[in-house]
């Protein structure tokens, strides 16, 4: 998010597209810097997304609670978009395979998105999820010993983290669940790796991801396994899912079921390895990982902006006037730390907060139907890793990713042993 080339907003003038707080840029070094500054400027605000495209985002839980229970007013149909509509938004736009993806959950709303969701709901039950425990938790130990391997054989004993157990372990899991073999693993992860970098087209991997999917429909079709994709073909004829609802919605739960629980995994480490006293607390039993899990997913959402609702008609929210057809982006890095909800320490990392619902997996009937699965995997995989390893220390800081939407790093450097320069007391300005 790029603070200079923002057109500010004159004091007295209501707010507007055409006069944007913030022009948001993939390299910015602070997406929390940038979070303060939309927050600062009101609960909704104008922004512009790379390749000049305009949209309103909102900072706020109270306001992000309205807009995502008022699917009527709010809708998840970019067929509502008027800039779409009209050839505002570029065809090469970096970011239009995310913003306008095909027909599947995240985009309707009514009946249709209770059919397409209610068969996806089932294999998410809490019952559902639970009896994965084992599956991970045997999973997260093999990873283990990989990472411990890894780091023996590495020069300085550094390892990336990132690479060899946040990305498989989510990866695994959510293959495990559809059916995707493990050889195919690796396209998997170079397809997702160019469909998040804002800064290349990700129109060939998502195409490339599509025709995957559309073979493997076909083969489970023909061959049916034990796996959700074979489950959401054997579905009563009056629930059936079309192919073009079918693949579009897998390759969703590909990407939602694993994208973000990496970048939940790495977040939680920078989290755990800056804040050593709050680490400690967790190993002795004093406080939960699933309590901590939920402040990392608050402080460090792993989606940072979602572009995800279209306005319907002429609406005002917050005393913002939102015109019909504007496209409106819901900011969970801003409404993670919104001090009307969790105070006036909510950029503070405190896994003894009083807990407090937050929003980073949405709200409404649009909520991540896999949340479950998300926060069972970051709680089993953070206490298996710091139980084997709690001297684990971050080596060499990385860059963050090239992303607006994306808060994580493309990898991350640790080491497993502690080292001389391994802080002792939590760091408050660590974000």
């Amino acid at each position: 998010m790029d603070l200079s080339p923002a057109i500010p907003a004159t004091a007295g003038q209501p707010l507007s597209l055409k006069r944007p707080v913030l022009v948001l840029d993939p390299a910015s070094p602070d997406m929390h810097r940038d979070a303060a500054r939309m927050r600062a400027a009101g609960p909704v605000v104008p922004v512009t997304l790379p390749g000049d495209v305009a949209c309103w985002a909102v900072t706020r839980n109270a306001s992000a609670r309205i807009i995502q229970s008022d699917p009527g007013t709010f809708s998840a149909d970019r067929a509502h978009w008027r800039a779409l509509k009209d050839g505002e938004v570029p065809e090469d736009w970096s970011l239009r395979g995310l913003a306008v993806p095909r027909r599947s959950l995240v985009t309707v709303d009514g009946l249709d998105h209770r059919r397409l969701r209610k068969p996806l709901a089932s294999a998410f039950t809490a019952r559902r999820v639970e009896e994965l425990r084992t599956y991970i938790e045997t999973t997260t130990a093999r990873l283990l010993n990989v990472l411990a391997a890894t780091a023996a054989n590495a020069s300085g004993g550094v390892v990336d983290f990132r690479k060899t157990l946040a990305w498989p372990l989510p990866m695994t899991v959510i293959s495990h669940l559809l059916g995707v073999p493990q050889r195919d693993h690796a396209d998997l992860r170079r397809w997702c790796q160019v469909i998040f970098d804002d800064t290349q087209d990700p129109a060939d991997a998502l195409m490339a991801f599509h025709d995957y999917l559309t073979r493997l429909v076909a083969l489970r079709r023909r061959a049916p396994q034990d796996d959700l994709i074979s489950a959401l073909l054997s579905l009563p004829d009056d629930q059936q899912l079309t192919d073009e609802e079918l693949i579009p919605t897998a390759q969703v739960l590909v990407i939602a079921g694993h994208e973000t629980t990496v970048h939940l995994l790495v977040n939680g480490v920078r989290a755990l390895c800056g804040h050593p006293q709050q680490l400690e607390l967790l190993l002795r039993g004093k406080v939960s990982w699933e309590t901590a899990v939920e402040e990392i997913l608050r402080w460090q959402p792993p989606t940072a902006n979602f572009l995800a609702r279209f306005a319907t008609r002429d609406v005002t929210v917050d005393g913002v006037d939102i015109a019909a057809g504007d496209m409106v982006m819901l900011s969970y890095i801003a409404m993670g730390r919104d001090e009307e909800r969790y105070g006036p320490d909510a950029g503070r990392f405190d896994i003894n907060r009083v807990p407090r619902s937050h929003l980073s997996f949405g709200y409404g009937t649009h909520r991540c139907p896999g949340e479950r699965l998300a926060r069972l995997e970051g709680a089993l995989a953070l206490r298996a890793l710091f139980t084997r390893f709690p001297g684990l220390a971050l080596a060499d800081p990385p860059p963050r990713s090239p992303s607006v939407l994306m808060n994580s790093y493309p990898r991350l450097p640790v080491r497993l042993t502690p080292s001389a320069d391994r802080p002792t007391a939590d760091t408050p300005a660590e974000v």
